[in-house]
C-alpha cells in the first residue's frame, strides 16, 4: 500500500507560506518565464481569473486582484518543509514531483487507523500553512490519482471508502483486487486526471470518451494501434503490476525560512512580524522531527547590495518560541543599517533536547536562556564591551584582561560549592588611586592621601614586574601589600607615573 501527499497549486502556496490571511483574497501567480498567470486562489477564479491569461487581462477581470511572482526559493523551502514532515510518518518517502511525496507504507501498522493516520499529516502540514490532500492506493501511480482527485474534481465522482491494509506480503490478486476497486470508485472521473497529452486527450473527446471508465473499456492494443505506443502508459497507471520501486529521498537537515519583500523595510515592526512567523514555523519543523533550536543564523538583505549577518547560540537549546523571538527582538532592537531592507534569511540551527542529571552538591543557572535575554539588554543599554566574563590576556600587566561573550557550559557552574577555593579578594580601584608614599630604606612605612592614611604595620615585597619593553607601550612597577594601623589590607606600587594604592583586600 502506498500513500502520496498532493499539494495543490503548489507554487502559489509556496508564496503564500508567510501570508496565510492572502489565501483568502483574490491572488493570482505570475510566471516570468510562461508570461503569464499559472495558479490562482478559488476568490480569483470565482472572479473570472485563469490560468494563461497576462498580468493585464487578470487585473482587467479583478480591480482587487493581488499578483504574486513564482519564487523557486520558497519552492525550494516548501519542499524541504514536506519532506522532513513526510520523514516522521514513514522512513520510506519519494520526492516524485514539486508537490508530491510518495510514501511506501510497507511495515506500519496502520489496521483500522488510516483516516486519522491521514488527517494527523493534513493536520500538521496545514500548521506549517501548506494545505494538503493524502492519497492511499495499491500502486503509487493510483495513490497520487486518488490525492489529485480529492483536491480537483468534486466529491461526487465516486465515494472513497478507507482501504483495507495488505498483508506484509501481498499476493498479486490481492493487489489486482485492490486495483479493480480503485478503478471502479475512480471511473467516473474526467479522462484528464489521468494527464493524458493534449493531443490524445482532444482525439479520445472526438471519440466520445470523457471518462476514465469509458477509456478502459477499450481494448488497449486496439488504441495503441491508432494512437501509437505512449498511450500505454495510461493504461499502466490503472494497472495491478504498475507497482514500481521509490526513489529514496532522506530529508534535508536544513531548516531555512527566507523571504523577498515586496517594498523595502525601514522600520523594526514589520521586520520583527515576519521573523515572529519565521521562528513559529521554524520551530514547528523541528519539533516534528523531535528536535529544538541551538541557534539561528540571521541575514538581512539590505537594498545598497550589502548584507548583515549575525549567529545566535542559544544557551539552553529550546522549541519555545516565546524565549527564541524574545532573543531575536531584543538585539534586532539595537540594530542600526546604512539603507533599507529587502530580504530576510533566518536558518535554525538543530539539536538534541539537553537533559542534565546533577549531584547533590552541583547547581547550574536555573534559566539560562532568562540570563541571556538580561545580559543582551545590558549589553545595548551599556555597550557589549562591557558586558560579560572577565578573560585575562596573554601579559603579565597587571589587570590586564577582556570581556568575553558569558560561557553557560562552564564546568565552573557545576562545581561544588565545596570544591571551590576561597582566597582573599583584591577589590581593585578602577582607576587607581593616586597617593603619597613614606619610604625608610626603600621600604613603605606611610600612606598619605585618600581613602588610604595612616602608617604601615607591615609589608610584603617589592614584587618587580615589566613588560613590553620591545615598543611604546613599555611598563614597570613596584609592588607591596601592606597592612595599615587601622588592620586594612591594601596593595600599593610605584612606577614612573608615581605612586598609587591599586586595592583593598576583602
Amino acid at each position: 500500500m502506498f500513500a502520496v501527499i498532493f499539494i495543490p497549486d503548489f507554487s502559489l502556496q509556496s508564496v503564500l507560506r508567510h501570508e496565510p490571511d492572502a489565501r483568502s483574497r483574490a491572488v493570482a501567480l505570475f510566471d516570468s518565464e510562461a508570461d503569464g498567470v499559472v495558479q490562482v486562489t478559488a476568490t480569483a477564479a470565482e472572479a473570472g481569473v485563469v490560468p494563461g491569461m497576462t498580468a493585464s487581462q487578470a487585473m482587467a477581470r479583478c480591480e482587487v486582484l493581488a499578483i504574486k511572482g513564482r519564487s523557486s526559493v520558497q519552492e525550494t523551502i516548501a519542499t524541504e518543509t514536506l519532506l522532513q514532515t513526510t520523514y516522521a510518518f514513514s522512513p520510506n518517502i519519494e520526492s516524485t514531483m514539486p508537490g508530491v511525496c510518495t510514501m511506501d507504507l510497507k511495515g506500519l501498522r496502520l489496521d483500522g487507523k488510516i483516516e486519522e493516520w491521514v488527517a494527523k499529516i493534513r493536520k500538521i502540514l496545514s500548521a506549517l500553512h501548506l494545505e494538503a490532500q493524502v492519497g492511499i492506493g495499491p500502486t503509487p501511480e493510483l495513490a497520487l490519482l486518488d490525492a489529485r482527485s480529492l483536491a480537483e474534481f468534486p466529491p461526487g465522482f465516486g465515494a472513497r471508502q478507507p482501504p483495507g491494509a495488505l498483508s506484509p506480503a501481498p499476493e498479486k490478486r490481492q493487489r489486482a483486487a485492490a486495483v479493480q476497486d480503485a478503478v471502479a470508485r475512480f471511473s467516473e472521473l474526467p479522462l484528464s486526471a489521468l494527464e493524458p497529452s493534449q493531443e490524445t486527450l482532444e482525439i479520445l473527446s472526438r471519440w466520445g470518451i470523457s471518462t476514465i471508465g469509458e477509456f478502459l473499456a477499450f481494448d488497449k492494443n486496439d488504441i495503441a494501434e491508432r494512437l501509437g505506443p505512449g498511450v500505454l502508459a495510461l493504461f499502466e497507471r490503472m494497472s495491478a503490476d504498475s507497482v514500481r520501486p521509490l526513489k529514496r529521498v532522506s530529508p534535508p537537515e536544513s531548516f531555512v525560512e527566507q523571504i523577498e519583500f515586496e517594498h523595502e523595510v525601514e522600520t523594526t515592526e514589520p521586520l520583527l512580524f515576519v521573523l515572529n512567523r519565521f521562528v513559529e514555523q521554524l520551530s514547528r519543523r523541528l519539533e516534528i522531527v523531535y528536535r529544538v533550536v541551538a541557534g539561528f543564523d540571521l541575514t538581512l538583505g539590505l537594498s545598497s547590495g550589502a548584507k548583515y549577518e549575525r549567529t545566535f547560540k542559544v544557551p539552553s537549546p529550546t522549541g519555545r518560541r516565546e524565549v527564541l523571538f524574545r532573543m531575536l527582538q531584543t538585539h534586532l532592537e539595537t540594530v542600526r543599517t546604512d539603507s533599507a531592507i529587502v530580504s530576510l534569511r533566518l536558518i535554525a540551527l538543530p539539536a538534541r533536547p539537553e537533559t542534565h542529571q546533577f549531584g547533590l552538591f552541583e547547581s547550574t543557572l536555573r534559566d539560562p536562556n532568562q540570563f541571556a535575554e538580561t545580559l543582551a539588554r545590558l549589553a545595548a543599554v551599556v555597550g557589549s564591551e562591557n558586558v560579560g566574563t572577565p578573560v585575562l590576556e596573554a601579559t603579565h600587566r597587571p589587570d590586564s584582561f577582556h570581556m568575553a561573550v558569558p560561557s553557560f557550559d562552564s564546568s565552573l557552574s557545576r562545581t561544588a560549592i565545596s570544591d571551590l577555593p576561597s582566597p582573599i579578594c583584591l577589590r581593585r580601584f578602577r582607576p587607581a588611586i593616586r597617593i603619597q608614599i613614606e619610604f625608610q630604606q626603600e621600604k613603605p612605612v606611610a600612606i598619605r592621601g585618600r581613602p588610604v592614611d595612616g602608617t604601615v604595620t607591615q609589608t610584603r615585597g617589592p614584587f618587580l614586574s615589566s613588560g613590553d619593553w620591545w615598543d611604546d607601550r613599555r611598563w614597570a612597577r613596584e609592588e607591596w601589600d601592606v597592612e595599615t594601623s587601622d588592620g586594612r589590607l591594601y596593595r600599593i606600587f610605584r612606577s614612573n607615573e608615581g605612586c598609587f594604592v591599586e586595592g583593598v583586600y576583602d
